[in-house]
């Protein structure tokens, strides 16, 4: 039994999202690790390598801007908190939201429905 304490993501059942974000962000990482070792190495991997990782970490970065959403209202909340909180906390306050932003609707149902 939930005893309402959970996160919003994972209440949303929106986890995936943020597991597909880091495995996308972890890409570009290994992308720039390549491309610093290329450097030594001699080759022209450098600048290909770290396109790669500039491409991917940009489009993971805008793919999770446009899905991970409130429940409710449908507004996009990454977006919505890049915009409006500071560079330092925008995730904090991403991660610590119980209500959305934009409807003020409750983000995590504290418990189900009868039918």
């Amino acid at each position: 039994m939930s005893t309402g304490t959970t996160n919003w993501i994972v209440a949303s059942g929106q986890i995936w999202k943020l597991y597909v974000a880091g495995a996308g962000f972890a890409g570009s990482l290994v992308c720039f690790t390549i491309a610093l070792f290329a450097l030594g190495w001699g080759g022209g991997e450098f600048m290909g390598m770290t396109a790669c990782g500039i491409f991917l970490a940009c489009a993971t970065f805008v793919w999770l801007t446009a899905v991970l959403r409130c429940p409710h209202c449908l507004a996009k909340l990454v977006w919505t908190m890049v915009s409006t909180r500071p560079h330092s906390s925008w995730l904090i306050d991403l991660a610590a939201l119980d209500r959305c932003p934009v409807c003020n609707r409750g983000l995590i149902r504290v418990g189900r429905s009868h039918p």
